[in-house]
């Protein structure tokens, strides 16, 4: 096809999510046929309807802020200069993909915790809290000894052997690899608290703690280290770890004091 540059990877993105979606749709479909999924849709049920949209909505949310703070953290980083912008982007490209890791363990937890939840059943909670927690400890220890030990592989696959700012971009990258394994533990920690919280339906409070944490804190630390005190690229990705970090904390402090133990608002709600 002719090339579209940038329309022609928006095209893509439309494409592939209308056809994962329909791939979903279908699937779905015939993997819980007992369920009618997609029986009377013109009959909305409003009950339903509000109660998803109670719960979906911080999620949502929640998930824009986190989002947004490492956008805020690209527009930062261009403002330090091209060739940091391009190191910048490859990082996140590779912390992203282990990202992925987290986010699918913190959903299989969601799934755990909603059926130890709807049985009122606190030590099966525990258990598989605790059973994910190892899990993503286990993954967050490799991926830091990957992001430390092989850096240079990590970025020059995502540049040319033609570059010719090849070698500034790869310098900058290999101390944001760094960085990256700094907040390993804090961004598998956060996004596998959320997903423990979503599991016994706490969205709204969640929301607030990691707004406040990216916002409040990451984002403002993360300007103050990287142009104030002038740390540059790494001070950026600092304030991102402590942002993360500092989420990470308050999320699992609020299950673990309170839902963990089938205590709080959710436990005292019929399901």
């Amino acid at each position: 096809m002719p090339e579209l540059g940038i329309q022609g990877a928006a095209i893509a993105s439309v494409l592939v999510n209308i056809a994962s979606f329909l791939g979903l749709a279908i699937y779905t479909k015939h993997a819980v046929p007992d369920h009618a999924l997609f029986a009377r849709l013109w009959r909305p049920d409003w009950e339903a309807l509000k109660q998803v949209f109670r719960l979906g909505l911080p999620i949502g949310i929640t998930m824009l802020a986190e989002s947004a703070l490492f956008i805020a953290s690209s527009i930062m980083m261009g403002w330090i200069g091209t060739l940091q912008l391009a190191a910048h982007g490859i990082a996140l490209s590779i912390a992203s993909i282990t990202f992925m890791l987290y986010l699918g363990l913190a959903n299989a937890a969601t799934v755990r915790a909603g059926q130890a939840y709807g049985r009122r059943d606190v030590t099966s909670l525990r258990d598989g809290a605790k059973a994910v927690i190892i899990l993503c400890g286990l993954v967050a220890i490799v991926t830091i000894a990957v992001f430390i030990l092989f850096p240079e592989v990590l970025i020059t696959a995502f540049m040319s052997p033609d570059e010719p700012n090849r070698a500034a971009v790869l310098a900058v990258g290999v101390g944001l690899m760094a960085a990256a394994a700094l907040f390993q533990f804090m961004d598998a920690a956060q996004v596998l608290a959320l997903g423990l919280l979503r599991g016994v339906q706490d969205t709204t409070v969640p929301m607030w703690i990691a707004a406040f944490s990216y916002w409040i804190v990451g984002v403002p630390v993360s300007y103050v280290l990287g142009f104030s005190v002038g740390l540059g690229g790494i001070g950026i990705w600092l304030g991102l770890a402590i942002g993360l970090a500092f989420c990470s904390v308050l999320l699992m402090a609020r299950f673990w004091l309170g839902t963990g133990r089938g205590t709080g608002p959710s436990w005292n709600v019929e399901t």
